[in-house]
């Protein structure tokens, strides 16, 4: 009993804690240094607009990966994660994680020669992306506005998976696993434009 209730406390406390994407630091503007002009005064230190600085879109760490024994453990953890949060833009926050965790995984897969599981595993992870634009759209649909960094969010991460999707069709040539990615790659596209209509 003492087990059960110590592994029920872990996943609320994982479903609690915020996603390590909300813990990344800012970015910070960059000092560029002012010319001193005639010598008689010390030069100015100005800074960069912030919006001119867009952060580099990185991909979460995949952890296990689904040819490890204990993945169906990840499963069953994802599983309850995704049936425990109820708010609709938290949800749409972990659909988004766990897609682009399964395009991780599909990356570091291709890298291994395992591209028909790669592909198999990118696949799935789509349908997460997918999950989270429908999920978002109904939101809309009740006449709640959708912020704009979900947007933002999910705008970038589908920019990245049309980057990370474009450089695995190159890097699997003609294979059957191809076909596949190129499938995702369309889809992908398609959800793109539907984020427009969130706006």
């Amino acid at each position: 009993m003492k087990e059960i209730a110590v592994g029920f406390l872990a996943v609320l406390a994982f479903v609690v804690a915020p996603s390590p994407q909300s813990l990344a630091a800012a970015p910070t503007a960059k000092p560029v240094v002012a010319p001193a002009g005639s010598g008689k005064t010390a030069p100015v230190i100005m800074t960069e607009s912030k919006k001119n600085i867009r952060q580099e879109y990185l991909l979460p760490f995949p952890g296990i990966l689904p040819d490890h024994p204990l993945y169906v453990l990840k499963q069953i953890r994802d599983g309850i994660m995704d049936r425990l949060i109820v708010d609709p833009l938290r949800k749409a926050d972990f659909l988004v994680l766990q897609a682009d965790k399964r395009l991780n995984m599909g990356k570091v897969l291709l890298g291994q020669g395992k591209a028909v599981l790669a592909e198999q595993v990118v696949s799935k992870g789509e349908k997460y992306m997918e999950r989270a634009v429908s999920g978002l759209a109904a939101y809309k649909s009740l006449g709640r506005p959708v912020p704009a960094a979900t947007t933002d969010k999910l705008t970038r991460s589908m920019e990245k998976h049309v980057e990370e999707l474009t450089a695995l069709i190159a890097d699997t040539g003609g294979s059957a696993a191809a076909s596949g990615l190129a499938g995702s790659l369309e889809f992908v596209k398609k959800l793109q434009a539907d984020i427009e209509k969130l706006k």
